[in-house]
């Protein structure tokens, strides 16, 4: 599949903390930064060899935070030159808001620049039907549309938000007629059933006019506050001094681009996007994405597991032996242990809260 045109840029999401995942994911070496299960490279690595081939090295650009910018850039190398460093993390509006700012300073070209925003820490095992939904993303976004990838969903999923098809806007694109919050099981059965739901994995594709004006609309005071840092023509942000970033930052509000924007613009559309896409957030979601064994365990690392049933272990050293155990998590990872059932592994990151308010930042 050919390289995108020259006004297509991605941008990665990676400034996340991961605390979910502690204790393998720290503060400046969260999940994104790390090597999950199996995987012989972190999954920014892969997030950025996904779009090998398909849209070029310069016109990607990670939004991390500043505690991670280093071994970020060191991770990524040649792959993605362009960084911007946020120095709070203020959610996604506004990491997104310095993304499409950023795009339109730098951008020099005739066309109409187009954003891709993609997270750094998704499993997509299906990468030329990835690209193709991306394209007739682009096609919408053209027409003016705020465009979200739809994950065709094969099972009842509870963990995930929903997106509801509405009327056809083209072959590919359809209108949103709504979003829907985690369901519980009966109801995600009965979205599953009706053909008419996907799920929604925060993967968008806008033109940089469209969300800017959004924008605009949405946190006018967050914009202007940016657009006062004054980046340089056909640079960007990185040309801000850093103290004024910092300072502006303080001031934006905490807002996902979900609530500022897409669950009230009247101009979002989706695509269907069949691409093995796994959102892994937190342990318990391993098992969903790499082989178990017939007892439903899986295992990484220096690990032993006898008479278990549906354990997830992973150690980065030392011997983890299980036994008897059913339904757990452990995990062994930089001086730490971590053991847990399955059903509370996405509290883990109320341990991470617990050790900040100890200030034990040695485990952080």
């Amino acid at each position: 599949m050919t390289t995108l045109g020259d006004n297509v840029y991605a941008v990665i999401l990676a400034g996340g903390s991961g605390t979910r995942f502690w204790p393998k994911s720290r503060q400046l070496s969260p999940k994104q930064l790390c090597a999950i299960g199996n995987a012989k490279e972190t999954m920014l690595e892969t997030t950025l060899k996904r779009l090998d081939g398909f849209i070029a090295p310069d016109r990607r650009l990670i939004v991390t935070h500043e505690q991670q910018i280093e071994s970020t850039k060191q991770i990524a190398g040649a792959a993605c030159p362009h960084y911007l460093a946020e120095p709070d993390a203020r959610n996604t509006a506004n990491a997104l808001a310095l993304a499409a700012l950023d795009i339109e300073t730098r951008h020099q070209g005739a066309d109409t620049p187009i954003m891709i925003s993609l997270h750094a820490d998704h499993v997509i095992e299906n990468v030329d039907a990835f690209k193709q939904s991306v394209r007739n993303a682009i096609d919408s976004a053209k027409e003016g549309y705020l465009c979200l990838l739809g994950i065709v969903p094969d099972k009842p999923e509870t963990g995930y938000g929903y997106i509801e098809r509405g009327a056809s806007l083209s072959e590919t694109a359809f209108k949103v007629s709504s979003f829907r919050e985690k369901p519980e099981l009966e109801l995600a059965k009965s979205y599953l059933e009706s053909g008419n739901f996907l799920w929604n994995a925060g993967i968008f594709v806008w033109s940089i006019p469209t969300i800017i004006a959004e924008l605009d609309h949405a946190i006018p005071t967050a914009m202007n506050a940016l657009r006062g840092l004054k980046p340089e023509a056909g640079v960007g942000f990185r040309s801000c001094p850093s103290e004024s970033l910092r300072s502006v930052y303080q001031g934006l509000p905490k807002i996902s681009i979900d609530h500022a924007v897409l669950e009230v613009s009247k101009k979002v559309s989706v695509v269907d996007a069949d691409i093995g896409w796994q959102d892994i957030g937190s342990w318990d979601a391993l098992a969903k994405t790499f082989p178990t064994d017939q007892q439903n365990n899986i295992s990484f690392g220096n690990t032993m597991l006898i008479d278990c049933e549906g354990v997830t272990a992973d150690s980065d050293g030392d011997l983890v032996a299980c036994l008897g155990l059913k339904d757990i998590v452990v995990v062994k990872a930089k001086g730490a242990v971590l053991v847990c059932p399955a059903d509370k592994a996405q509290d883990v990151k109320k341990i991470v809260e617990a050790l900040k308010a100890d200030q034990n930042e040695s485990y952080l």
